[in-house]
């Protein structure tokens, strides 16, 4: 049985290990991308820490979403993209999409150019990061964040 987090009183999301997207509506792609340290990528859009992701384009694939978002908003390149799930989300009782989750490695990490809605970028100790996102450790979030652990052995 899922578990889902209320975000307000009309919408509610629910962490899916492994879902396979089967034709559902998806309306974004976001990654979990560690270093060599096995430091996790966030970025700061406004005054919030969060990870890399966002829309697709038309006729863009999963991974090329993931690979532009992270270089728009973070300025790397990244290597070995796996998909690990997705979110549920779930407004008012009745719309159903999917936001797709995954995680990758490190590959080149250029010059930040703040030309999109990022106005920052680190790699931070998984132990650290509810200092930098306060919904770290909720049940979602942090599912999320397993599932990524588990894949890479950390």
């Amino acid at each position: 049985m899922k578990e889902y987090e209320k975000l307000s009183k009309t919408c509610k999301i629910a962490w899916c290990e492994g879902f396979e997207l089967s034709g559902e509506k998806y309306t974004q792609v976001t990654g979990y991308i560690f270093n060599e340290n096995n430091e996790l990528l966030i970025v700061k859009i406004g005054d919030k820490w969060t990870v890399p992701g966002g829309h697709p384009e038309e006729g863009e694939s999963f991974t090329e979403t993931l690979e532009r978002e992270v270089m728009e908003e973070a300025c790397v390149t990244i290597r070995d993209m796996h998909y690990i799930g997705a979110v549920e989300v779930v407004e008012n009782d009745s719309d159903i999409y999917y936001q797709l989750r995954y995680t990758a490695r490190l590959k080149d990490v250029l010059e930040f150019e703040q030309k999109w809605e990022t106005s920052d970028r680190k790699f931070v100790k998984l132990d650290d990061l509810d200092k930098y996102i306060p919904w770290a450790n909720g049940v979602v979030f942090s599912g999320q964040v397993n599932c990524s652990r588990k894949f890479w052995g950390i």
